[in-house]
Order: C-alpha cells, then structure tokens, then sequence
C-alpha cells in the first residue's frame, strides 16, 4: 500500500486568491465550491485579514526573507450556506513586477490561500495549528512572483498541506528548559540536549538524549513531557523509545533527513 493512502486526506480543497490590478481574483480551486461561492470567501477573507495585514508592512519587496517575515495565518472561517465546512487562511505576498499599479509593483501582491475542511476534522487541524505557518513558509518557497501562481505549483502546495493534516509527516521536538514541549521547524537545527521525533505512521515517539552528562532530574523531567506530548497530541497511541547513543542518534537524524549542531552533518 503507497505510504500516503494509509491515511484519509483531511482537506477537501483549497482556494487561493489574490488581489489583481482590478480587484480580488480566483487562481486557484479545487473545491466542489462554485467560483461565485470561492469569490464570496475570498472577498470576505481578503476583507477582514487585509485589514491587519497591509501591504506597506513590507519596506523592500526584494528581500525575501522580510517578505516571508509576514506570513500569517487566520481562522478558522465558515463557508457561507456550507455548514459542513470550515477554512483556515494563509496571507503572503508575491512580487509583481509587471503590475500596472504602482503600488502593488512597490509593496507587492496580496494573496490569501484558504484551505477548505469538514467541521468533523477541526481537533484533527487545529492540533497541527501551531505548524501551519512555518511549513507553508518552507514548501512556498518557490512561490515568489505573481506569475508562479500556477496550477502546478499549488496543487503541489495542496498536496503537501494535506499530508501536514494527514499526520504521514514526522514532527520534531525538544523541550525547554523548564520543561515545555517546543516545536522545531526545518531541516538544520541547533544543538539541544534532547530531542523528540514523533513519527505517526510508524507510531513511535523517539527520545533523543544528546547530552551524556544529563542529570536525572533532567531525564525525568522529559521523560514527563513526552508522556504529556504523547497523551494530547497522539492519544498515547506511540510507544516511546529512548536512545542515548550519540551514533544512534545521529542514525536517526539522517533517517528522518535532519541535520543537528554538533550530532550530524549537513
């Protein structure tokens, strides 16, 4: 069986809009909803998330990491006359160099991708809320033009959010010093003295004790707030498994494609 049928897609669809010359614009539906219907969410969404999100925030379009800085996230939203629906939405901005609107060319083009759900999924979504922003910032970004709003590129988009909701992705963890779960995002990370990766399709919880010297206080302590990350987050369903072997470890890190500080190689 393929790695991602084992899992029912969670998203039934996604829409992106943006805000053309002449007004908000439809580039992208995949949803049973009829284009009138997108634009309603589409103008309303634009609407309200506009509101907090203007486009002079950006001072130099050109920099594409204080383009990104403004990514933000919004919802969820009902879907007008759908009851059964609801939608997350996603703002950024693309360039638009060939805009005639002096102001879109300055400060660029605003676009809002919402994507669509049944109301049955919603704890399903909003226990992956706190990673929607950063992995829709990382699989984005070859999305910097108005002109790679194509259909290609956020069908690839949707297809990747999907598998976020589907739980097939592993996620890392660590935990601080006062003994929170905090989520890691990206393939290099900096040296920690644990780690966490929870891996939903082999149902594992792999507890990564970086540091040798730890006390034992300290291992109990994460000991418990796996165990909490494993109760809510996964409903107990991983069976964790600690490893303390630096060459374990880094086995681990490039299994899952990860690169730690001071444990593996770039």
């Amino acid at each position: 069986m393929d790695f991602i049928d084992q899992y029912d897609p969670k998203l039934v669809g996604m829409i992106v809009s943006s805000f053309s010359d002449s007004g908000p614009d439809i580039v992208f539906n995949n949803t049973e909803l009829a284009d009138d219907e997108a634009m309603i969410l589409a103008i309303k969404g634009m609407t309200v998330i506009g509101l907090d999100n203007p486009l002079d925030l950006i001072e130099n379009i050109d920099d594409d990491e204080e383009r990104r800085s403004i990514i933000q996230q919004f919802g969820p939203f009902p879907v007008k006359d759908r009851e059964t629906l609801r939608a997350l939405a996603i703002s950024f901005v693309v360039k638009a160099e060939e805009s005639s609107d002096h102001r879109i060319r300055t400060f660029g083009r605003f676009c809002v991708l919402f994507l669509i759900y049944n109301i049955e999924h919603t704890r399903l979504i909003l226990d992956s809320y706190g990673l929607i922003e950063p992995y829709f910032n990382i699989i984005s970004r070859d999305i910097n033009y108005d002109k790679d709003l194509k259909s290609s590129s956020l069908n690839n988009v949707f297809k990747k959010m999907n598998m976020l909701f589907q739980g097939v992705l592993p996620r890392v963890f660590t935990i601080t010093d006062k003994g929170v779960v905090k989520e890691l995002i990206g393939k290099e990370i900096m040296h920690r003295d644990v780690f966490l990766i929870a891996d939903k399709k082999k149902k594992k919880l792999h507890i990564m004790l970086a540091d040798p010297e730890m006390t034992v206080w300290r291992k109990h302590e994460i000991n418990r707030a796996a165990s909490k990350l494993n109760s809510h987050l996964y409903r107990k369903k991983l069976v964790a498994e600690t490893v303390t072997e630096l060459e374990e470890i880094s086995n681990l890190l490039k299994r899952y494609n990860l690169s730690v500080e001071g444990i593996s190689q770039a």
